[in-house]
């Protein structure tokens, strides 16, 4: 928990200062090419020293050398993904075309996801020994998915390249004092911080709360599965009600389907695959329409300061959330050690069970309670927009004209 909690921290630095240097790079291929292709061996490097370390180090040396990877890590994800998130919404200024692109993305996400987390993971259980073998495998194929995908990608706007903004420390106060972007940011973080600890208590809860361990990767996988399958249901919503509407339904979802967990007993495994599949449906959303959203958001910050500094702006909403989930995940490695939990024991005490039930159901219920209930005060409407848009896009035609 606490070398996350230092990750998090990391990502202070790490995060804003990668968006503002993408968003004001110049280079022949765009201003987000060269930093995806130079995050490919760096995430290969970390992938390698987290998962084979020399097997000679223990205690300290270990933990310091786990630290480092996952510093190195993190630093190589923030290289990716936030030029890729950048990227997304440049691709298209229209919002039912965004919509789309970040729908592919998340498809290919959970692919992915569930290629490693469901089953890397019950490789690596059933066979340990083969784990050295598996991170080279992933580190070689990081590098040559990264450099193929990129190949692929469609031309970047040259006309929004040298706009990124000079100062990093305006393009944070750009962001801070953006009342939509604000208002998201809070958001987010309380919700992150309602979830930050699910995925490490998943397999707590179901090992010595239900007592079937066997169905950990069943049950991820289903969560996985049905977020997948509500991305075509929330892009056919959205083309009836606005995104904001849909997102606040979405928060309310999620948190009544994680909230389930409340009810969970021994042998309850078909209550945590309703709430699986009820929170996963439910995240599709944000991951789709939520990323269009925040698009939008730095349209109105181009009609504000005639940048475009995507970077800075998902910067920005990655480390909101990383940090909330890195504080989680701290939070939850705290609790379970302060009411004595015991990794080698076959059972827990009623009070171990009780606060894994609690930090995995009733936490997460009431942070996204709190989260819906700030969201509604968001107050770009998609007619509003809508204005914005048009009006940039007739600032570009009469630079076009005059130029």
């Amino acid at each position: 928990g606490t070398i996350f909690v230092v990750a998090k921290g990391w990502d202070a630095i790490t995060d804003p200062l990668v968006g503002n240097l993408s968003d004001r790079t110049t280079h022949p291929s765009g201003r987000r090419r060269p930093w995806l292709l130079a995050s490919a061996p760096l995430l290969a490097i970390s992938t390698v020293m987290a998962w084979a370390p020399p097997s000679s180090l223990e205690g300290a040396a270990l933990a310091i050398w786990i630290t480092i990877a996952v510093l190195g890590f993190y630093t190589a994800y923030t290289m990716f993904e936030v030029p890729h998130m950048s990227l997304g919404a440049e691709l298209s200024l229209r919002a039912p075309e965004r919509n789309r692109i970040f729908s592919a993305r998340q498809i290919l996400r959970i692919v992915g996801m569930l290629l490693a987390g469901v089953g890397g993971s019950q490789l690596i259980e059933n066979h340990p020994e083969w784990t050295p073998t598996m991170a080279w495998a992933v580190a070689a194929a990081t590098i040559g998915l990264i450099v193929f995908g990129v190949g692929l990608l469609p031309r970047e706007r040259p006309e929004f390249q040298g706009r990124g903004g000079e100062n990093p420390f305006k393009a944070v106060r750009d962001v801070a004092s953006n009342p939509h972007a604000r208002l998201l940011l809070l958001v987010l973080f309380i919700d992150q911080i309602g979830t930050g600890g699910i995925g490490v208590l998943t397999p707590f809860v179901v090992d010595y709360v239900v007592g079937r361990p066997e169905l950990i990767g069943a049950l991820l996988g289903a969560n996985m599965l049905a977020s997948l399958l509500g991305i075509p249901v929330w892009l056919r919503l959205a083309r009836r009600f606005e995104k904001r509407h849909l997102l606040l339904a979405s928060m309310v979802g999620s948190g009544l389907g994680y909230g389930s967990i409340l009810m969970v007993g021994p042998g309850d495994w078909h209550l945590v695959l309703f709430s699986a599949v009820l929170a996963g449906s439910a995240s599709a959303c944000p991951n789709i329409l939520g990323y269009t959203l925040k698009s939008e958001i730095i349209d109105c910050d181009e009609y504000r300061t005639g940048e475009r500094k995507e970077g800075a702006y998902f910067a920005g909403w990655s480390f909101v959330g990383k940090l909330a989930g890195g504080i989680m995940v701290g939070v939850v490695g705290w609790a379970l050690a302060w009411v004595g939990f015991d990794g080698q024991a076959e059972t827990q005490s009623e009070t171990v069970q009780t606060t894994m039930v609690a930090l995995m159901g009733g936490f997460p219920l009431v942070c996204y309670l709190i989260g819906a209930a700030f969201f509604t005060r968001f107050s770009l409407t998609e007619a509003e927009h809508a204005r914005i848009r048009a009006e940039l896009d007739a600032r570009t035609a009469a630079a076009q004209a005059s130029s």
